[in-house]
């Protein structure tokens, strides 16, 4: 019975510890007061327009209260994209907005090309920013983001996300969506690690031109990972930028939110092996303890063995340290909110909790599957990819 008693006290700490390490983080930020001092251009890669509220998040996006130099390239894949009308409205009424058509891509992801595109659009800035088209951002969230580069070791600067579900109703796709992104938002904060997220993300362009990231774009699965990769090898500073935690509404279906987070868990896969590694180790035996933990209470209970009682009820109660947390974990910005929005509610959240770590082994086995001879199989936005597990570079697009 000692060996349960000591692995809930290293699996339950040990996933505890990463999201109290997080709160740490956020309670020491740097914040870097606002600018407006670089050329910025923004590139929103768009696919289709089933993201909710559409059309208000890329008027956010674009409504930026930015005084210095500032262009939109909004992109798609082709003109009968339906997120193109939209996109032309925006242009029409807004100078510095452009419609870019990328044309479909071959041998990477769309994403990825449409970013590509957009950035082959722009003639002059210091800074790219990518953002996805389901933020909606306040309007200082351009000058936040491009802040810390008046450091000039600092090549590139995230912020996040927090889901904010669509209506108040209990919805598992919505909750097991919303845990999913607190997982990753954990990581993300921490500057040694330099993790990005491509859907609110700054990068100077000389690090672009120096390091022939295009070149990378041109080839590979996903963007923000490539640009990480180059931050690692070259010495290059990373900033997360807290107040750049920006809501992203969610009405999302279970098999939705698992993909989603088999998606995420496959970047891994391909580009962070370490990381991975020790999601496999770490992330099964703890979801073995989800369903062994009530089973040593009741046995604890009935065999009056004080040690497994101990066991079962320590780590349920890590479990529910965990979840809240996480719930506290990705503050959005305030000024992000709308009076109407909905909010995730405490009790139910630390009921989907236990669930959520289920799904995440789920997910695990899901992207074990999907590989076969080193070709990784990748399902985003309707489109299928076949990826080399080790490099990264896709092999075949299937529309």
């Amino acid at each position: 019975m000692s060996i349960f008693f000591w692995g809930t006290v290293f699996l339950g700490g040990i996933i505890l510890v990463i999201p109290a390490i997080h709160h740490l983080r956020l309670r020491f930020a740097r914040c870097d007061p606002p600018t407006t001092q670089f050329a910025v251009a923004v590139i929103v890669p768009c696919k289709g327009n089933n993201d909710p509220d559409f059309e208000n998040n890329l008027l956010c996006i674009v409504q930026q209260a930015y005084d210095g130099p500032v262009t939109f390239r909004l992109c798609a894949e082709s003109d009968q994209d339906p997120a193109v009308p939209t996109m032309r409205k925006l242009e029409q009424r807004f100078e510095n907005v452009q419609v870019c058509i990328a044309g479909l891509s071959t041998r990477s992801s769309q994403k990825t090309y449409n970013v590509l595109k957009g950035m082959e659009c722009v003639t002059d800035t210091d800074i790219f920013v990518i953002a996805d088209a389901d933020i909606q951002p306040h309007s200082t969230w351009l000058q936040e983001l491009v802040a810390p580069f008046r450091h000039p070791k600092v090549g590139a600067t995230t912020g996040f996300f927090r889901r904010i579900p669509l209506s108040s109703d209990f919805h598992w796709g919505n909750y097991l969506a919303g845990l999913f992104g607190t997982f990753i938002i954990s990581g993300i904060s921490d500057d040694t690690l330099k993790g990005l997220w491509g859907g609110s993300l700054a990068v100077r362009k000389s690090v672009m031109d120096t390091y022939q990231l295009y070149e990378r774009f041109a080839t590979e699965i996903v963007d923000d990972i490539a640009i990480m990769h180059a931050l690692h090898q070259h010495h290059i500073a990373r900033r997360y930028v807290q107040s750049c935690t920006l809501k992203s509404y969610c009405h999302m279906s279970v098999s939705e939110s698992i993909e989603w987070l088999v998606r995420q868990i496959q970047f891994s896969q391909i580009y962070l092996k370490l990381p991975y590694a020790l999601y496999v180790l770490v992330g099964i035996p703890y979801v073995a303890y989800i369903f062994l933990a009530p089973v040593l209470v009741l046995y604890g209970l009935l065999a009056h063995d004080l040690l497994a009682l101990l066991s079962g009820a320590g780590f349920g109660l890590s479990v529910v340290l965990t979840g809240t947390l996480l719930y506290f974990s990705a503050p959005v910005n305030p000024a992000s909110v709308s009076p109407g929005d909905a909010r995730y509610r405490l009790l139910p959240w630390l009921l989907a909790t236990p669930v959520a770590f289920i799904c995440v082994a789920l997910a695990l086995f899901k992207t074990f599957a999907r590989v076969k001879k080193g070709v990784l199989s990748m399902h985003w936005r309707n489109i299928t990819y076949l990826v080399d597990v080790k490099t990264g570079k896709v092999k075949k697009v299937i529309r």
